[in-house]
């Protein structure tokens, strides 16, 4: 009993360490952070957020691992991968992929920067996009770009 007692106790004080490390990540690299105005209700995951002030940031060095939060309590950690632009743009954004009503973060990318970050499409987007597959004559989705300002 005292065993699983100490295993249960070392467990809860190595979580709260790990995220004590974490904020302090995020919080070192508040400056790369990215806000914007989501005027509508999105998924990032398997997590809905509702329309309003997001800041996206990386919480590590290489820009692997972003969070996604509203200034309250909600938020999300998503992993990415690397995505190149196409074209001229260079613009700080956040771009959607939306499904009828349902909307999805799916890339970050900022101001000036060729690479920007790629969501990994959550079992919700992937679902819904084979229920669109046979109905919808070859495009699945709408893309949709909301303007973001570093911070």
């Amino acid at each position: 009993m005292k065993r699983q007692i100490a295993k249960g106790l070392a467990m809860f004080v190595f979580t709260l360490a790990l995220a004590a490390a974490s904020s302090a990540v995020v919080n070192g690299q508040s400056n790369a952070r990215l806000v914007a105005q989501v005027p509508f209700e999105f998924m990032v995951g398997d997590q809905t957020f509702a329309a309003g002030e997001y800041r996206v940031g990386a919480i590590d060095q290489s820009g692997e691992t972003i969070a996604i939060t509203n200034g309250q309590s909600e938020g999300a950690i998503r992993g990415t991968n690397p995505k190149q632009r196409s074209g001229g743009d260079k613009s700080a954004k956040l771009v959607f992929h939306r499904y009828g009503s349902s909307y999805f973060l799916t890339q970050v990318w900022r101001a000036g920067e060729a690479t920007g970050r790629e969501l990994r499409k959550s079992r919700e987007e992937r679902a819904i996009e084979r229920e669109l597959k046979v109905a919808a004559n070859g495009r699945r989705f709408e893309t949709v770009e909301v303007v973001a300002l570093a911070r």
